[in-house]
């Protein structure tokens, strides 16, 4: 009896030691996928021609309402719980030579306008008012800023694609709180149907 119950703590101990490295393993290739980068942007300069062809799409991963981040830092600042995952919720930002779609889901604070059955998300179709692009090759990132109107509401959009594939967009409204969202970016689809 003493033998078998000796037996079964070497094999526990085993066990823990087969299932302790295979999670090391599994962390550390999983990890390993982490890292992204589009496909045939390798530099800045590469980075900077795909930006200034505007034909790419952003999806974002993860919003930011600025008023749930303040508050939430104010009573904890090692706490961010401002953070939504908008992974299954459609959302894009499409650039497509000279314009621009946009749809957005948007969780905050409205500040005014906006009555019964008027959308939630943050929505543009059409040609950008101020559309200005900057190069920042030292910190390795692109930006667009534009200017939005949809009907009595408007945007002023800044989005920075960096040279890992990332994106990240804020949004000022002029009837709602600020909002943030980051992402990956893509280049459009050969054949995308309107």
């Amino acid at each position: 009896m003493k033998k078998d119950n000796q037996q079964y703590k070497v094999n526990l101990v085993l066990y823990r030691r087969y299932f302790l490295v295979l999670l090391i393993a599994v962390a550390l290739f999983g990890c390993g996928a982490a890292n992204y980068t589009v496909k045939d942007i390798h530099n800045f300069e590469e980075l900077s021609q795909f930006a200034q062809q505007k034909e790419f799409e952003i999806e974002n991963q993860w919003a930011n309402p600025l008023r749930a981040n303040t508050v939430t830092f104010i009573s904890n600042p090692n706490f961010n719980s401002g953070n939504i995952n908008l992974i299954g919720n459609p959302n894009y930002i499409k650039f497509k030579g000279d314009s621009v779609d946009v749809f957005l889901p948007y969780f905050g604070v409205r500040q005014m306008g906006g009555g019964y059955n008027d959308r939630g998300a943050i929505k543009f179709k059409g040609i950008p008012e101020e559309l200005s692009f900057t190069e920042n090759k030292d910190k390795d990132y692109v930006r667009y800023e534009f200017s939005a109107n949809d009907d009595s509401e408007n945007y002023q959009f800044f989005i920075t694609l960096y040279l890992n594939g990332n994106a990240s967009t804020s949004v000022n409204s002029s009837q709602r709180d600020n909002i943030s969202y980051t992402g990956k970016f893509e280049p459009l689809p050969e054949k995308e149907d309107e």
